[in-house]
């Protein structure tokens, strides 16, 4: 597969597939976000993101994907920082592939012990959650990548030195490799977890993949949770976007005291309490079947 082309000989055969459901469990992803949250902060280039990166390649390794830490510096507002995206393949047997996304880096500079239980905690464990399922379901006609993205998160402004550091690397990889034109998806999802679920797709995301969503999530019978946003957003998904990728960005950016208040957001109320096993249920099912449907 030219995904396994791309990663080159870092990657590491990680074992047998261990027995479970096949469903998805939002339990389970609360657990792993939880897990995930002890790890805090996750700044990238300190110690607590580079634990963080081992985590999930330790979790990824359990659930039989072929893993690496690929690392990597990039010039930042602070000078060279080293960053740390963790890639998991699970072969299909065609060429083309779906990209799965979350990036587990936090905003630095909000406190000694930010959580980023939602930014980033919450799309972490779904992930790992739909990459558990996607496991046990496997072979399937279409190729796998989970990537956990380092440096989403700018230091002072994003730019084309500050943010966005492991999707646009990770973008270029597959560009520079010939991958591109096999890409099915780019499925990014960012702030997942909340109570109060209000999940508006950016516009400047792939109008298929928007649809396709949408299906999904009317067949799952969700549908007045996903909605079109009113305007476009800077995430990672952009990269992909503009390399030629469809993408397409999963997120509710409305995670607040009150509906329609933001104001959780990179702030130490960002932590566990304010997400529920039930949100991402509804997440997971959703991509689960958008996925489903797109093989």
């Amino acid at each position: 597969m030219k995904t396994f082309l791309l990663l080159g000989a870092a990657l590491i055969f990680a074992g047998c597939k261990p027995n479970g459901s096949g469903a998805f469990e939002g339990a389970r992803a609360f657990a792993e976000t939880e897990a995930l949250v002890q790890i805090s902060p996750r700044d990238a280039g300190t110690g607590g993101g580079r634990i963080a990166a081992i985590h999930l390649e330790t979790r990824l390794k359990a659930l039989g994907y072929k893993t690496v830490v690929d690392t990597f510096s990039e010039e930042t507002p602070a000078g060279k920082m080293f960053f740390n995206n963790v890639l998991g393949s699970l072969p299909g047997n065609t060429d083309r592939l779906i990209v799965l996304a979350s990036h587990f880096d936090t905003k630095s500079g909000i406190s000694e012990d930010f959580q980023g239980a939602n930014d980033s905690g919450s799309s972490s464990g779904i992930l790992l959650e739909l990459a558990r399922v996607l496991s046990e379901r496997a072979p399937s006609e279409t190729e796998f990548l989970v990537a956990f993205f380092d440096g989403e998160e700018c230091r002072a402004k994003y730019g084309p030195t500050d943010g966005l550091h492991g999707s646009r690397w990770l973008a270029q990889q597959i560009l520079t490799g010939g991958g591109a034109e096999v890409v099915e998806a780019v499925i990014l999802l960012d702030m997942v977890g909340d109570k109060d679920l209000n999940i508006m797709i950016p516009r400047n995301s792939s109008q298929k993949l928007v649809k396709e969503l949408f299906f999904a999530a009317h067949e799952v019978g969700v549908r007045p949770t996903f909605s079109l946003g009113p305007g476009s957003m800077l995430d990672d998904h952009v990269p992909f976007l503009l390399a030629g990728m469809p993408a397409i960005d999963v997120i509710d950016f409305e995670y607040g005291s009150a509906p329609g208040l933001n104001d959780y957001w990179h702030t130490e109320e960002d932590t566990m309490d304010k997400l529920s096993a039930e949100s991402m249920q509804t997440v997971g099912d959703v991509i689960l079947r958008m996925v489903e449907n797109l093989q």
